[in-house]
């Protein structure tokens, strides 16, 4: 497997592989494109203030947009997406054993059926990104700057504030319960938290590279300073768990950047390939070590125990796609309360994928991981920053994806596509000359 680019990529500095389509579209519509970008990336602050959820739809309406340049692209070069055809082979194969899974399961194959829609919709996207002038680029990394520190700080406000924004915005309504409301606010600025940290290698990395010295790293401290100390007041720390992970590996992609996304690549494939050792290790605390943990933490070792004693029912073939949500065996918490083992998912994303989808279906998603962060490492180029950017992101996904979210959560999978694209706004030396100069030619 090819974890890092040859320089003679895609995206290499050759007008064959360039993927500049501005040419082959008409001047009012390439202009179109390029608002409607920036229309939606302007918006950022808002999807994650809300809950984070709507990056899955992100995806869908950049990359319906991205299809519109890649038509024209296909019918130049039809050789254009050859190096993407193994990832995508192998997320077909992916998608169709989850559709299959179903037949064993309790429900059908509408999570398989929206993922592949989304990711097929989300071709599109590298395209409209890839292709925008290097003005825009470097004007939206602006606007991408300035949303995110507004947004962890108005995140940290609304925290501090006991959820006011959040209530103001949409009103406690006559007969609702206050204080479910408030824990429904929280959830919401609890994603939006987690989707800031897996963003920051991104913004760490444009604000170094757009910004001069002393205001790159003013801005970055700020950044991580004022969503660090959101957590705190929101009382969730998956986030800082997510950043402890994320920027030790984008600060070894400046000095290493080959290193350090091998490692970060590597440690995505394996969370998912060697997930059941999470439920081996969570079977060795005992009792009295559960008891001093948070109970949030405590539940995750019962779940992760729990899980893999339901693998290893069917570890081939798995329980089929969906099938934790319908396990409801349950333990009596600490403080009296009966709770299923499972909520809702076993909030590990290899584990899940073993439970319903077996061995076959860990390892498929395993190699189309790794597939598709050999793909993003070429966009790279061989630029340090962009590869630190990625490193950071993919272990954060990696950190994230063990302790926090589900194996087929839209949002989850859009804002890492999303992350790992945008990297293309950060400059890489020689780079976006050559593609100005061939979209010239």
């Amino acid at each position: 497997m090819v974890w890092f680019p040859d320089g003679k990529s895609t995206f290499a500095n050759h007008r064959k592989c360039n993927p500049m389509i501005g040419s082959f579209l008409p001047s009012w519509l390439d202009r179109t494109l390029s608002a409607w970008l920036a229309f939606w990336l302007s918006l950022v602050v808002v999807y994650n203030h809300a809950g984070a959820l709507a990056w899955a739809g992100l995806v869908v309406i950049l990359g319906a947009a991205g299809v519109v340049a890649l038509v024209p692209r296909l019918v130049s070069d039809r050789g254009y997406i050859r190096p993407a055809i193994p990832f995508l082979v192998t997320l077909t194969v992916l998608f169709a054993w989850m559709m299959a899974s179903a037949g064993w399961g309790e429900y059908g194959p509408d999570t398989a059926w929206r993922l592949a829609t989304q990711a097929l919709i989300g071709v599109g996207v590298p395209v409209l990104l890839v292709s925008r002038s290097e003005r825009l680029k470097r004007n939206l990394s602006h606007v991408l700057m300035a949303t995110a520190l507004a947004g962890v700080a108005v995140i940290l406000a609304d925290a501090a504030s006991g959820y006011g924004l959040s209530l103001a915005l949409d009103p406690v309504g006559a007969g609702e319960d206050l204080n479910y409301r408030q824990g429904e606010a929280e959830m919401h600025l609890g994603r939006g938290q987690v989707a800031w940290a897996l963003l920051s290698p991104l913004l760490l990395a444009l604000m170094a590279k757009r910004l001069p010295k002393g205001a790159a790293w003013v801005a970055g401290v700020a950044l991580v300073g004022l969503l660090v100390a959101g957590c705190v007041l929101n009382r969730l720390y998956t986030p800082v768990i997510i950043l402890l992970g994320a920027l030790p590996l984008f600060a070894l992609g400046w000095a290493a950047p080959k290193l350090a996304l091998r490692l970060s690549g590597a440690t995505a494939v394996l969370s998912i390939a060697l997930a059941p050792l999470v439920g081996l290790v969570a079977r060795t605390a005992s009792e009295g070590f559960m008891a001093r943990l948070p109970m949030s933490w405590d539940h995750r070792l019962r779940m992760w125990d729990y899980t893999l004693q339901r693998v290893a029912e069917r570890p081939l073939l798995g329980h089929g796609l969906d099938a934790s949500r319908a396990m409801q065996d349950g333990f009596t918490t600490r403080i009296g309360v009966d709770i299923p083992y499972i909520s809702l998912h076993p909030h590990n994303v290899g584990l899940q994928a073993w439970l319903e989808l077996g061995a076959i279906g860990a390892l498929l998603m395993a190699a189309a991981l790794g597939l598709g962060i050999a793909l993003a490492g070429r966009l790279a180029n061989g630029s340090r920053a962009r590869l630190a950017a990625l490193s950071g992101l993919f272990m954060g996904m990696s950190v994230g994806g063990a302790v926090t979210v589900g194996a087929w959560q839209y949002w989850w999978w859009g804002l890492i596509v999303m992350a790992a694209l945008l990297v293309v706004f950060i400059p890489a030396k020689g780079t976006d000359e050559v593609l100005e100069l061939d979209a010239a030619a």
